[in-house]
């Protein structure tokens, strides 16, 4: 089994230590940083404690420290006169912990940061601050406050919003979530549990791959291509599924919108199969190529067998911690159940901010829709100056777009952290580590920061 050297972990860690956080916790979050963007591979043996904290320039004991969380957090195993392993690559028990490190104001330092594709903030989420506070006067403060499905009348918004799109929806029918990754989080815990097989398409959302693969599924994907999947090849991989998830209407992180005609053929495929649909809608309102919300398989999967995801925090904010599930009553009715054990309910504050803005979804739609357009030839203009040999497949929409970078996108990956740049590479979207020389970057990063990252990774590419 290859070990890694210390000096090279030192080096992909760069400046991982913080005025704020001490230090074994900064170094255990630095880590599993490495270790969930697959810079630190599953199987691969770490350096001791001793050569890592000499290395570091720290105490042994910061060391072991950060290895004794990371074991618990089941991103490392450890036997005694075996060595420290990377248990998992970019995913597992640990749900998201380096995924999540570019929202984390503890993490490392890293001074540019392409791992995200979230947008900034609507004006139309501030202006609607002062009407809650009347909302909460004179509807919601009598009462204790918990909706564990939701507010009555958010649950109403999102279900008529639905109905407009073709699948005729009823309020009990709809379950507010916290966010889309809650509600990933929650169908995974109700239909994709320990040796269950789920089919996802390959690559996919790196939250999903997380919940899948943390709750003890077993993954299976299916090639995407630029025109979306090839039905026969799901067909044959749904044949002994209990879950199906894709993401037909704005897929993540190709950026590929499923024609009407792939979607047809895509839920024949999947008739006549016992798993349930999930078809994760939450890029759906950020399309450039065409106005409106993008549709999905809303209409043309049994909708007893199809669970819908949707998010507010791409469209809007990603503040406003409100998501969705659409599906059976039966199962909104068990998944409510099993969100109350969660977290009892979801916040009223940004239910009834979610109701404010949801009419001027249209004209927010708008807005995005061409700040994106803007954001992508400006993001496209600078790869082809700093990186010519590149290519990309031409997105539909979305906040990242998929790049081929012709060569090995980890190992790259792991030089521009060095140099302090975070980007994520092929592997974190794939359930079997594949699109090796992909990169997912985003399309708009804040301070015009694009430009410089892309001239350190040329850099890089030069030598």
């Amino acid at each position: 089994m290859e070990q890694a050297s210390a000096s090279r972990v030192a080096r992909l860690l760069g400046a991982w230590q913080t005025d704020e956080t001490p230090s074994a916790s900064a170094l255990r979050t630095a880590l599993a940083d490495l270790i969930e963007g697959a810079h630190l591979p599953s199987g691969q043996m770490m350096p001791t404690q001793r050569a890592l904290a000499e290395a570091l320039g720290v105490a042994r004991g910061t060391v072991a420290r950060a290895y004794a969380g990371l074991v618990a957090s089941s991103h490392l195993s450890a036997r005694q006169g075996a060595g420290t392993v990377v248990r998992f690559g970019r995913r597992g028990a640990g749900f998201g912990h380096g995924r999540l490190a570019s929202f984390d104001e503890e993490s490392p330092t890293v001074p540019i940061d392409l791992a995200s594709g979230a947008l900034p903030g609507s004006e139309v989420v501030a202006r609607s601050m002062p009407e809650i506070g009347r909302l909460l006067h004179e509807h919601h403060l009598a009462g204790d406050g918990y909706h564990p499905a939701g507010l009555p009348e958010l649950r109403a918004a999102i279900a008529a919003t639905i109905s407009r799109s073709g699948l005729s929806t009823q309020s009990d029918e709809v379950l507010i979530t916290a966010g889309s990754q809650q509600a990933v989080r929650l169908i995974s815990a109700a239909f994709a549990g320990p040796g269950s097989l789920v089919v996802v398409e390959d690559p996919t959302y790196r939250g999903a791959l997380e919940a899948f693969s943390g709750g003890g599924a077993r993954l299976r994907g299916v090639p995407m291509s630029p025109t979306g999947l090839a039905p026969d090849q799901l067909a044959e991989a749904a044949r002994s599924a209990d879950l199906v998830y894709l993401q037909s209407a704005l897929h993540n992180p190709t950026g590929v919108h499923t024609s009407g005609q792939r979607r047809s053929e895509i839920a024949a495929a999947l008739r006549g199969h016992r798993s349930m649909v999930v078809d994760d809608q939450s890029s759906a309102d950020l399309s450039w190529t065409r106005s409106g919300r993008l549709p999905g398989l809303e209409r043309y999967v049994d909708s007893e067998r199809l669970l819908l995801v949707g998010t507010l925090s791409k469209l809007f904010w990603g503040g406003i911690r409100v998501g969705w599930i659409r599906g059976p009553k039966a199962t909104i009715s068990r998944l409510t159940d099993m969100r109350r054990g969660l977290d009892l309910s979801g916040s009223v504050l940004d239910q009834l901010a979610a109701v404010l803005v949801l009419p001027h979804a249209e004209a927010q739609q708008r807005g995005r829709r061409e700040w994106l357009a803007s954001q992508f030839s400006a993001a496209t203009t600078v790869l082809r100056a700093a990186l010519p040999s590149w290519e990309w497949w031409l997105p539909a929409g979305g906040s990242g777009f998929w790049v081929d970078t012709g060569a090995d996108a980890v190992a790259l990956a792991q030089r521009a952290l060095a140099r302090g740049v975070r980007m994520t590479a092929g592997p974190a979207f794939s359930p079997h580590e594949g699109h090796g020389t992909f990169l997912r970057l985003p399309v708009w990063h804040p301070d015009g920061q694009f430009a410089e990252a892309m001239e350190i990774v040329a850099d890089l590419v030069r030598r």
